[in-house]
């Protein structure tokens, strides 16, 4: 029992990390309507601003790998909240748009990087039993992050005090900084840098068992089948986990998530549902539920497990966007069109946050062997970004030349294929230590060389 304390405490500090990335993320809707009664910008300039975040964490997720591999993971996460905190410091100060925009890619740069330090960190610390739950709690985070800017957006919108907004983020981020300098380094790295007697104290401090020494070996056995290059992900002995954490950090992002959320509020008005306040108060309403969904599929993640809980969710996220299109063809540019598409949304959210949402964290966090999880991570998650710089950039005039039924219908069928993918080529992963998934990757793959060769 005293362990489980011990777990929870370092997944809920760590994951603080989940909410300086939400919160990064979603401040900048609130904070742009002041901004430029401060800062005068062109709207080029504000899509610039805005789209800066993107580009930094294109920077963070590709360096985050090499960087935690060599320097460890513990090093990673105080890196990010330092990055953060810098990012914001900038921020407080900054009276140019150049200024302003430095301060933007650095706090992307900050997302890159907590992005992929967090899951690391949590999947390789706690025990496999109980993997799911504690790794997930990095998107519950997130989710609450995102709530918690809508919500400091609103405070200070009567003051117009965008900085104010801003500066709150540096709260958690001292707190994260501070805490991970009294966290253990993950005793994989320890084992994967030859510094055998170090990870065995925490392995005794953090689940002490009888078979502590084997368990050592187990992860050195792991470890020594793994030479540390990028060329490794592509190697016949892992390119099957390659292709299937980059498939799902691909096509999380081709159900359309970010451009739902990001701009919900102008979705919502050209359906029809009416003012600004209503369609904000939508947005809002699509911020809470994601939370509390999240918080479910933490719960059910370690009972249920990954597979069935993203098969489940991608397959709803299909019928929810079939829907919306419906809804769209029979009734557009009406009031009903606009309730209809917030159910919708609101079913999209559901599903999307009891299975892709939490699922995508786990799938990349497990597929990678110890000595390459960081560069394979980074590698996935810097396309991930790609991917959503892409969609936020395209959504609008992508929505403008199929017309918004076909764009619903078209991420419809990307989630089909996500499902189709899912369903044949991700195995079941609950309660496996990472050592026993790698095991059986590296069987199947051994099999199929031999059938190949054969």
């Amino acid at each position: 029992m005293k362990q489980q304390y011990f777990y929870m405490w370092i997944a809920c500090l760590v994951s603080v990390g989940g909410i300086l990335y939400g919160y990064d993320i979603g401040v900048i809707s609130g904070a742009l309507l002041f901004i430029k009664n401060t800062i005068p910008m062109t709207d080029m300039q504000v899509g610039i601003i805005v789209g800066a975040v993107l580009a930094g964490s294109l920077i963070g997720t590709f360096t985050a790998g090499p960087i935690g591999d060599r320097y460890g993971r513990k090093s990673l996460i105080i890196l990010s909240s330092f990055v953060f905190i810098v990012g914001v410091i900038f921020i407080l100060y900054a009276h140019s748009f150049l200024m302003l925009l430095y301060a933007r890619l650095l706090l992307g740069i900050g997302v890159g990087i907590v992005s992929v330090a967090v899951p690391l960190y949590v999947a390789e610390i706690v025990p496999a039993k109980s993997r799911g739950k504690y790794v997930t709690f990095f998107q519950l985070l997130l989710t609450f992050g995102i709530v918690l800017a809508y919500f400091m957006d609103l405070i200070f919108t009567p003051s117009g005090n965008w900085r104010a907004m801003f500066a709150i983020v540096l709260i958690p981020a001292l707190l994260l900084f501070i805490g991970m300098l009294f966290l253990p380094e993950t005793p994989r790295w320890l084992i994967a840098h030859q510094r055998d007697q170090k990870a065995r104290e925490i392995l005794l401090r953090i689940h002490p068992t009888s078979t502590i020494d084997d368990d050592i070996e187990i992860i050195k056995n792991n470890f020594c089948r793994t030479k540390k290059s990028w060329l490794e992900l592509f190697k016949n002995h892992q390119y099957q986990q390659t292709a299937i954490a980059v498939f799902v950090a691909v096509f999380n992002q081709l159900t359309g998530i970010n451009a739902f959320l990001q701009y919900a509020p102008l979705v919502l008005k050209n359906a029809g549902l009416g003012s600004n306040f209503v369609t904000m108060l939508g947005s809002f309403g699509i911020g809470i539920l994601n939370f509390i969904c999240t918080m479910v599929a933490m719960i059910l993640i370690d009972r249920i497990g990954r597979r069935p809980l993203l098969l489940i969710g991608v397959l709803g996220v299909f019928g929810a966007e079939i829907y919306l299109g419906l809804t769209q063809y029979l009734f557009a540019h009406t009031l009903m069109s606009g309730v209809l598409s917030l159910i919708g949304l609101f079913a999209f959210i559901i599903f999307f946050a009891i299975g892709p949402g939490v699922v995508v964290w786990l799938t990349l966090a497990e597929l990678f062997p110890t000595h390459i999880r960081g560069q394979g991570m980074s590698f996935c998650l810097f396309l991930n970004s790609l991917a959503s710089t892409l969609l936020a950039t395209f959504f609008l005039p992508l929505s403008k030349m199929l017309g918004m039924t076909e764009t619903y219908w078209l991420f419809a069928g990307l989630s089909f294929v996500y499902f189709i993918v899912v369903y044949f080529y991700l195995p079941e992963t609950k309660m496996k230590s990472l050592e026993d998934i790698q095991q059986y990757f590296h069987k199947k793959n051994k099999t199929l060389v031999i059938e190949t060769q054969g």
